[in-house]
């Protein structure tokens, strides 16, 4: 086992650096075995796992194995730590997170616990994921008008066009700060201020971004941040987050409850009130393995640093537009760092995009169909050789589609 993933209490020992104290990409790119194996571009659909992620799962298993039979493995206290470094990592206070499944169900608790009104309304918009507009669906029984704000010229859903849906009867609105098909990065900032300025609790869906873009959870303006892990968080499926900022916390209900909703565990209180914090959306056991995967890792990104992060896929992405540009492909994200994170959407004028992302898989290279479009999402576990041969292997499918 590699050094680096073994000393989970230490975040900086799990980061190799270089001389000057920049992150050492080459030798953090051999924490992911996978990338010897393929080119993965497709963190937006799932991450690759680093070394100390499968540690933190075997340890986890050592400890049900051994005399202490999971004493440790199964500990509410290592619960707290890990809600503790994940704020720490990713920007929150532990009494503001909740650590839930995924997007989805912190997205559900808001939709179900808030107390809504026959002719109320929710606004989101077109490019939001299944996991942003499903849930919200439901409402339109009780007489709530969901929203759906419709993409502009190039697809892009303007700040305008969120701002012109709003109205008096406007609860919610819920939008993702990275968008996953065309990966356009909302101006948070400008639609945290209308919300507030009419009273509209803002919700985010933070998963495209979160462990990306270096910027505080909390910093967001944000009353709600729905994110699962299983991204750039490094974390696996039903080990999420959803913080919930301090005024927020009594502006919806826990729609169901267990001893974690409560101020107390007396069951033979009456009406026990509610935790007095993010606790309060919590139900029963937690996903014990999956936290400890999700704290390792958290303290795996710490050690990097999210600004170094940011930079590295800055770099990465540009490169792959540049290479995009010279191969005459069609970008559809937007071109400036501020409107866009990982992601890349490329046009394909025309040519498949399913069957382009199946015979790119056949050669070992992982990107994605999204709505008719190639989206590749880069990390900083790739390097130039990646996007170097995925551009040129795009190229070279779409001369014999055309041929």
């Amino acid at each position: 086992m590699n050094k680096n993933t073994t000393a989970p209490n230490d975040p900086a020992s799990l980061a190799p650096r270089l001389a000057d104290g920049t992150p050492d990409w080459a030798r953090l790119r051999e924490e992911f075995p996978a990338t010897q194996l393929t080119t993965y571009l497709d963190i937006a659909r799932k991450a690759l796992l680093p070394r100390c992620a499968a540690q933190a799962a075997a340890d986890w298993f050592a400890d049900i194995e051994s005399r202490a039979t999971g004493r440790r493995a199964f500990s509410m206290n290592e619960v707290e730590i890990t809600r503790r470094v994940v704020g720490e990592t990713f920007g929150a206070t532990p009494q503001t997170l909740a650590l839930v499944k995924n997007t989805s169900e912190a997205i559900n608790i808001v939709a179900q616990g808030f107390d809504w009104r026959e002719g109320d309304n929710v606004v989101i918009s077109e490019a939001e994921h299944e996991n942003n507009t499903f849930p919200w669906r439901p409402l339109t029984k009780r007489g709530v008008e969901v929203r759906v704000v419709p993409g502009g010229p190039e697809d892009r859903v303007s700040t305008d066009a969120l701002r012109a849906a709003i109205d008096a009867r406007t609860r919610i609105l819920s939008v993702a700060w990275v968008s996953y098909g065309l990966g356009e990065r909302a101006d948070v900032d400008a639609l945290a201020q209308i919300c507030r300025d009419k009273g509209v609790l803002f919700v985010i869906d933070g998963i495209q971004a979160i462990g990306v873009l270096d910027r505080r959870i909390d910093d967001l303006g944000a009353h709600v941040v729905a994110s699962g892990g299983h991204k750039a968080q490094m974390s696996v499926a039903g080990a999420g987050l959803m913080y919930v900022a301090p005024d927020a916390l009594e502006r919806f209900r826990p729609p169901f409850a267990a001893k974690y909703s409560f101020a107390t565990f007396d069951r033979t209180e009456a009406e026990p009130a509610l935790a007095p914090d993010a606790h309060r959306f919590e139900y029963g056991n937690p996903n014990f393995l999956g936290l400890a995967v999700q704290r390792r890792s958290a303290q795996f990104i710490q050690g990097i640093g999210l600004s170094a992060i940011e930079a590295r896929i800055h770099q990465l992405t540009d490169l792959l537009i540049e290479l995009a540009d010279k191969a005459k492909l069609k970008v559809r994200t937007p071109r400036p760092w501020n409107e866009r994170a990982g992601i890349v959407s490329l046009d394909l004028e025309g040519a498949s995009a399913d069957a382009l992302e199946a015979a790119l898989e056949a050669e070992d290279i992982r990107v994605a169909s999204k709505d008719g479009h190639l989206r590749a999402a880069a990390h900083f576990y790739n390097n130039e050789d990646d996007v170097h041969l995925f551009m040129d292997r795009v190229q070279h499918h779409l001369r014999g589609a055309k041929a």
